[in-house]
């Protein structure tokens, strides 16, 4: 685990994976998933070399964290603990047809050690999009991220991508309730990053390309 000086005390280095007590330890649909959460053995580990465990909801992933006493990170933890991450295919999974063992990509870490912030899976935050509004705010339409706030959630956005921001797009919606996922996924390309924000996915979604890690 790497430290921090937050409002946690530290964040797992890797993409969370299933504890081998875990009736799957690497889940390949949403049942699987379930049965991973009903199992009172198991939860989310911090380990090199295994596959992220994916297919799983928000609360989902909270509660796979709780059970091994974390929880998500927020939005403004998830941004400071992936500061420093390459935005680049080559060092870190962005442009390939599938997920890749936590730290596959040895060089895809950030200024504190964090692993895979950036590709491999969309990661969960805890925090809600309700109607457009992220924490009092309005949320820009979707498109290339031109202006952040300090949390690394844009504030505003362009039909042109902005090198200054790596090229990472932001997805909004101003209907519905939605969840927060951050850092893009294998097949995103230069969409993924830091900046790279899915603000339009709904809490109950579960799919190949996202996936969670565990702070406390």
């Amino acid at each position: 685990e790497a430290p921090m000086a937050l409002t946690f005390t530290c964040v797992d280095k890797f993409e969370a994976s299933a504890d081998p007590k875990c009736p799957h330890s690497s889940p390949q649909n949403e049942l699987q998933t379930k049965e991973n959460i009903e199992s009172s053995e198991c939860g989310a580990i911090s380990t090199e070399a295994v596959d992220p465990w994916r297919f799983v909801t928000r609360e989902q992933a909270q509660t796979a964290c709780m059970k091994a006493g974390k929880r998500l990170p927020k939005s403004d933890e998830w941004y400071l603990l992936s500061v420093g991450t390459p935005d680049n295919s080559s060092l870190c999974n962005i442009d390939s047809s599938g997920v890749r063992q936590t730290g596959k990509n040895a060089e895809c870490r950030s200024a504190i050690g964090v692993h895979d912030a950036i590709g491999n899976a969309w990661e969960w935050t805890i925090d809600d999009v309700i109607e457009g509004q992220f924490q009092g705010r309005t949320l820009p339409d979707s498109g290339y991220v031109a202006q952040v706030d300090a949390q690394g959630v844009a504030t505003l956005t362009s039909d042109t991508a902005s090198d200054l921001f790596y090229k990472d797009y932001f997805w909004s919606s101003k209907q519905g309730a939605f969840g927060m996922l951050r850092g893009g996924f294998y097949g995103s390309e230069f969409d993924a990053g830091v900046y790279a924000v899915h603000a339009q996915t709904l809490p109950t979604a579960a799919g190949t390309a996202i996936g969670f890690r565990c702070v406390k």
